[in-house]
């Protein structure tokens, strides 16, 4: 009886899995990922690259924002109707992550793509503060 339930859990949770990214396919037919985020994208490229940065496509489900010579590099990573942005950086060879997860991404709005870039801003922006002040702090 227990293995049944067991079963029957597990094949649910598979089921969604499934069903979700075949959600991601449709999402994804018409549109690459990039376009798909693009406020997102361009928001951050202005703001850590004055807009010279480029994708590079890693998949279908993910890239990267970047600039050559630049001390930083921006994941997208779009899975199961989530999207998970990491920012990375360094500062004096010292590199610091910070990671943001929109549960539920499959449909925003120009708007909400944009409010989602600005609260990422302001906590990259506080990050960067503490981190450059730790690493001064060591390096004295």
């Amino acid at each position: 009886m227990i293995w049944a339930i067991l079963i029957a859990i597990v094949g649910y949770v598979v089921f969604r899995f499934t069903v979700s990214l075949n959600k991601d396919n449709e999402d994804l037919m018409h549109q690459s990922l990039p376009e798909k985020f693009s406020v997102i994208v361009t928001a951050f490229n202005q703001a850590a690259f004055q807009g010279l940065g480029a994708v590079t496509v890693l998949d279908k489900r993910e890239f990267n924002l970047y600039r050559n010579g630049a001390s930083q590099i921006i994941n997208f990573q779009y899975g199961t109707g989530g999207l998970t942005l990491t920012w990375k950086l360094k500062y004096f060879q010292k590199e610091v992550v910070h990671k943001k997860v929109i549960s539920d991404a499959r449909n925003l709005s120009i708007f909400d793509q944009q409010k989602i870039a600005d609260q990422m801003l302001k906590e990259v922006m506080i990050v960067m503060e503490k981190h450059k002040i730790d690493v001064l702090g060591a390096a004295l």
